[in-house]
């Protein structure tokens, strides 16, 4: 019994031992990072502001093409949402399901959402 408990206290030691030494790995890690990144951000040059004419039609131009893309990722995204929107459900509330039909309606599907396959 003795040697039970001294088993069970070197085990949880080793693995305390083990969540220590990670833990200060991952500290050192973030640290190291850290450095770097404040290195570089150092580095950059300074953004000068806008001032001229050219530069307000180029931000004209960017804000237009900001809101083109963005209209067209809200027209593709209605479109994907109506490609799978869920089966219409019936009025009728349907009984046990056979492993025929399960496996028929499976095909369907499959067949429905990915043609190249059917």
């Amino acid at each position: 019994m003795v040697n039970a408990l001294w088993i069970t206290l070197i085990g949880m030691g080793l693995v305390f031992l083990a969540i220590i030494l990670l833990w200060g790995l991952l500290a050192l890690l973030v640290r190291i990072t850290a450095e770097r990144q404040a290195a570089v951000k150092t580095v950059e040059p300074p953004v000068e502001p806008l001032a001229g004419e050219d530069d307000l039609r180029l931000l004209d131009r960017k804000r237009r093409a900001a809101a083109a893309a963005a209209a067209a990722a809200l027209s593709l995204q209605k479109q994907t949402s109506e490609a799978y929107a869920p089966l219409p459900r019936s009025s009728e509330p349907v009984g046990p399901v056979s492993s025929w039909q399960a496996v028929q309606r499976a095909g369907q599907l499959s067949r429905r959402f990915n043609p190249k396959k059917g």
